[in-house]
């Protein structure tokens, strides 16, 4: 019963913690591991546990949260790998602006804090309620909601002064 309900969770939820954790890492090739183990952990917890409900999201969202924060412990910002900028050359105007724009988000959204990035794509990306997200991030709900409004109001501006 219990592997049933964790395949499910797996198979229903893999893709999108998947990008959660690519996003959030901006590493789409160690994402996957990530993703892999923090299911691995909420699994191996949930065995430990008798009488388990089953996999919840927020679970993972915990586990993931945490396995990238220790995965982007040891770097620092400035000795990341650059991306390649979007070549324009071929592409039609409208489609450049969407992969200018797409790039200059990702842009935006890496250079936030670790909490704050996890708080915006949490909630804007995975579409988790305030409730759930204070859960992951551990946070009282009021708090989160003042983080959140000042992390979008950093993002905007962030936002701002990168794009030309």
């Amino acid at each position: 019963m219990l592997a049933a309900s964790v395949e499910r969770e797996f198979y229903s939820d893999f893709p999108l913690i998947l990008n959660y954790v690519a996003r959030l890492i901006d590493d789409i090739d160690g994402a996957a591991s990530l993703t892999c183990a923090a299911f691995r952990q909420v699994t191996d917890a949930l065995r430990d546990r008798e009488g388990a409900g089953g996999v919840r999201r927020t679970d993972v969202f915990r586990a993931a949260t945490e396995l990238s924060r220790q995965a982007l412990r040891p770097k620092r910002w400035f000795r990341r790998r650059r991306r390649h900028h979007v070549e324009l050359d071929g592409f039609p105007q409208p489609e450049a602006r969407r992969a200018l724009r797409r790039d200059t988000v990702q842009r935006a959204v890496g250079a936030l804090s670790f909490e704050a990035r996890a708080m915006i794509l949490l909630r804007d990306f995975a579409k988790l309620s305030y409730d759930e997200i204070a859960e992951v991030v551990d946070v009282s709900p009021r708090k989160l909601i003042h983080t959140l409004d000042r992390s979008r109001a950093e993002l905007s501006e962030i936002y701002d002064y990168i794009k030309f």
